[in-house]
């Protein structure tokens, strides 16, 4: 080849060069960080999947949810505590030189994510923001509403083992211990409850049998309910109402107990059901097989009453609560509707498909976005779940239930977000 001819080729390229649109300069870190972000995601897939099938599945906070937008959901005076489903965590999947439309701020050329309200904005008068750790340095775990400001908190001896519980003031962010849970009741205790002036809770030993106690929310020493014949199997769920102490296992099966003790009593008809919200039993229970219908079948326990969830054909993870069930269509596309398969509307885009108090879910902010969101589908109105990793790269994600009670306790680092279900208007 000529030296003309190379010469002429290399001016040619160069000018093109020139006209040529230049690649950002942070490009090599976007790409990066999106490579980041994809191993994080399928990370956190797989050890979501893990902790669900060992676990048999956990989610965010809470236990017996109240809701007077139902069918007769019983006297009033009703606690449904379920497993300790609210110790989800979620690899964090931000990293550095994150792409700042990916934060929802959007970038040249790229229509920026809406980012609702903050919490405390949307509903200022059920949200909380308290320190993760008591006046002392011990680390708690919110549970339940005690009052309208005061929150029943655990503290723990080791992994999910409870060794304490406390009565946490809102307002002033000081605590009083109620009692201690003494390894010698049973190796774990759950489903803490408070009904009236009492805190109801189970404890359970390694052959998985269940035993009912209750303290003074005062404080004082814990007495057991003692059954005088024993029903083999741990309990997933229970409620305490009408002078009885009403509990389902987790293979399904319903009994009720006096509080004052005795031999507990199967449910008629409820043989495989499960404790929704009180006296609402249904089957299946919560965690499903072969993409079973959760609560699909609903039973009254006091009346005989029931109820049969509409589901057409080629829709999946359909979840039900008291009045309402959730899913996705074939197209995957989110749906929510009564049970009976009317008044059908969309969800929201990235929306869990579970409905707790049959009007609350919570969802991604958008796709490529570490935020979430709280909707409330009866109202139309949401807010934003702020998201910070912690120190260990991981980070709270909120996951709604359909049995679930008002309190959700969102973790972020060195801090929770306290939000009360029952005080959204």
């Amino acid at each position: 080849m000529s030296t003309e001819l190379e010469d002429g080729l290399r001016r040619a390229l160069g000018k093109a060069a020139t006209r040529a649109p230049h690649a950002p300069a942070d490009l090599p870190g976007r790409l990066l960080s999106r490579s980041r972000r994809r191993r994080a995601r399928g990370q956190a897939l797989v050890a979501a999947l893990a902790v669900m099938v060992i676990a048999g599945g956990m989610g965010a906070v809470v236990r017996g949810a109240r809701d007077g937008a139902g069918p007769a959901s019983g006297p009033p005076e009703v606690g449904v505590s379920r497993d300790a489903e609210h110790r989800t965590t979620e690899l964090d999947e931000s990293g550095p030189g994150e792409d700042p439309a990916e934060r929802g701020e959007g970038g040249p050329g790229e229509v920026p994510v809406e980012i609702p309200p903050a919490l405390e904005k949307v509903w200022p008068g059920a949200v909380w923001r308290i320190p993760d750790k008591l006046p002392d340095g011990r680390t708690f775990h919110p549970q339940v509403f005690i009052d309208d400001r005061t929150v029943l908190v655990e503290t723990w001896a080791g992994h999910e083992q409870p060794n304490a519980i406390h009565a946490y003031d809102l307002e002033t962010k000081q605590a009083r211990k109620i009692t201690d849970i003494r390894t010698s009741m049973g190796k774990n205790a759950d489903g803490f409850q408070v009904v009236g002036d009492r805190v109801y809770f189970e404890a359970f030993d390694d052959r998985g049998f269940s035993r009912f106690w209750w303290v003074p929310v005062r404080g004082g020493e814990p007495r057991e309910i003692r059954m005088t014949k024993t029903v083999r199997g741990r309990s997933g769920a229970f409620a305490v109402t009408g002078g009885r102490l009403a509990f389902s296992l987790v293979e399904g099966g319903v009994y009720t107990v006096p509080l004052k003790g005795g031999a507990p009593k199967p449910v008629p008809g409820a043989e495989r059901h499960h404790i929704l919200r009180w006296p609402w039993v249904g089957a299946p229970g919560e965690y499903t097989r072969d993409g079973e219908v959760s609560f699909r079948e609903l039973r009254d326990a006091e009346t005989g009453e029931t109820s049969t969830a509409v589901v057409r054909p080629g829709e999946q993870d359909v979840r039900c609560g008291v009045t309402h069930c959730a899913g996705r269509r074939a197209d995957q596309s989110g749906f929510y509707r009564l049970r009976d398969g009317s008044d059908e509307r969309d969800l929201p885009p990235g929306a869990h498909a579970e409905l707790a108090a049959d009007r609350f879910t919570a969802g991604r902010l958008a796709e490529f976005t570490d935020g979430q969101v709280l909707y409330d589908v009866r109202t139309g109105r949401s807010a934003h779940l702020e998201h910070s990793p912690n120190e260990q790269g991981g980070a709270s994600i909120v996951r709604l239930r359909s049995g679930q009670g008002p309190l959700v306790a969102h973790r972020l680092p060195g801090e929770y977000h306290v939000i009360n279900l029952d005080a959204i208007d």
